[in-house]
């Protein structure tokens, strides 16, 4: 598991930082737009790399799928409390709300390794999911 926790932070890194780099910027500030682009990315390479690490495709897409969403509202909500406080580079703020960022795209891969090592499958996460909105 160590080395899937590592391929996906390197996947992580990847996305975040060169795949984004090579595409038009993006409003995340908008919770549907343009910039589900790089949420997919983040949801393709998951995907590969669980694939890779031998994970039965069904899987893979459901913790795919966890990526893209938690992402999506990580970016969306980082993007709008640095829009929300007019942060920028030079403000130490914007920052440490980067930093935070960051801190919880790398707790999502250990909640994807926490659901791989403890054997929870999409079916037990969904049915619990809905006993909790029903």
């Amino acid at each position: 598991m160590t080395n899937l926790f590592l391929a996906l932070m390197v996947k992580h890194a990847f996305c975040d930082l060169y795949f984004q780099s090579k595409k038009p910027t993006t409003n995340k500030t908008k919770y549907i737009g343009e910039c589900h682009s790089h949420y997919f990315d983040h949801f393709l390479a998951t995907l590969l790399v669980c694939y890779i690490f031998l994970l039965p495709l069904e899987y893979c897409l459901f913790l795919a799928s966890i990526d893209y969403i938690l992402h999506w509202h990580i970016d969306f909500i980082k993007t709008n409390i640095i829009k929300l406080f007019k942060l920028n580079v030079s403000n130490i703020i914007y920052w440490l709300v980067q930093t935070f960022d960051q801190i919880l795209h790398y707790c999502t891969y250990f909640l994807l390794i926490y659901l791989i090592q403890n054997d929870i499958s999409p079916h037990l996460v969904y049915k619990k999911l809905l006993s909790f909105i029903f």
